[in-house]
């Protein structure tokens, strides 16, 4: 008897049931977003699509598109909601933080659409939207989501960040993507709006950084932030070091300083030379 009552347990809900289960699960894959072609893949009928938006229990986030009110809009249901509704690749920044490599989204969702569509526009999910095309290479599907590949990815979001040339060094150092792989993904999407900031930034952190800064101050120059090696830090704190016994004072600036805070590092130097006159009088 406790046998047969297992089997009428494990044989699962009345079959009528089913689409809802099919549902549940989607939604919980998906971030809480189901466009009207999923829900009748899951066994869904139009009338019971309309009812649960009547009910409002779907929220529409475009046309054919919703966020189930069980769950909020983040930021992955509002990634998952642009790609839905716009037929949209994510790219730059927001493919960046969808391949895990930035801890926080930062701000719109960045995509590009087909370059036939005809509005850009996408009522309560800020966007910034591009309309291009991407070479076979660079896409990849993700969680169920059409992105860029990490290299094209990575450039992209490098071209947006403030601090885009350490966050392109790091990805570098860290071995996530090769000089070689983010040249190739510069080379197939050349002439694409953006890039030519990636290109320089990517010129730099390959090795450049050195020879960029001194170009801008003929100092010593070190920092672990920019080089790729570990044997040309330490070469640097050694000359530095050398320096230092020899009476100088050896005043250590990044290519970052050195451009976007250049005013500040060169007040720096010119209180650093003050001090020296007044020691040395």
């Amino acid at each position: 008897r406790l046998i047969a009552m297992g089997a009428m347990f494990t044989n699962g809900p009345d079959r009528a049931d089913l689409p809802a289960i099919a549902v549940a699960h989607h939604l919980a894959e998906h971030d809480g977003i189901v466009t009207t072609e999923q829900a009748l893949a899951c066994g869904f009928t139009a009338d019971r699509i309309r009812a649960k938006r009547r009910s409002g229990l779907w929220v529409p986030q475009s046309r054919g598109v919703f966020l189930s009110l069980e769950h909020p809009l983040h930021d992955a249901a509002r990634i998952r909601t642009i790609a839905a509704a716009k037929n949209a690749v994510i790219d730059r920044t927001s493919a960046a933080w969808w391949h895990g490599l930035l801890r926080e989204h930062p701000g719109a969702v960045t995509a590009s659409v087909p370059r036939t569509t005809n509005t850009l526009e996408l009522a309560g999910v800020p966007a910034d939207l591009r309309r291009r095309t991407y070479p076979g290479e660079d896409l990849m599907t993700v969680r169920g989501v059409p992105v860029t590949g990490p290299a094209l990815s990575i450039l992209g979001a490098a071209s947006m960040l403030d601090n885009g040339l350490d966050f392109l060094d790091r990805m570098i150092q860290k071995e996530v993507v090769t000089v070689p792989e983010l040249t190739d993904a510069l080379d197939r999407n050349r002439g694409s709006g953006g890039l030519g900031t990636a290109r320089k930034l990517l010129k730099i952190a390959a090795g450049a950084s050195e020879f960029e800064a001194e170009r801008l101050f003929v100092r010593l120059i070190h920092g672990f932030a920019f080089h790729r090696y570990e044997d040309r830090w330490n070469r640097d704190l050694h000359k530095a070091n050398v320096a230092a016994g020899a009476g100088y004072l050896p005043l250590p600036y990044s290519w970052q300083n050195l451009n976007a805070e250049r005013e500040e590092s060169m007040t720096q130097v010119a209180r650093a030379v003050a001090s020296r006159r007044a020691e040395l009088s």
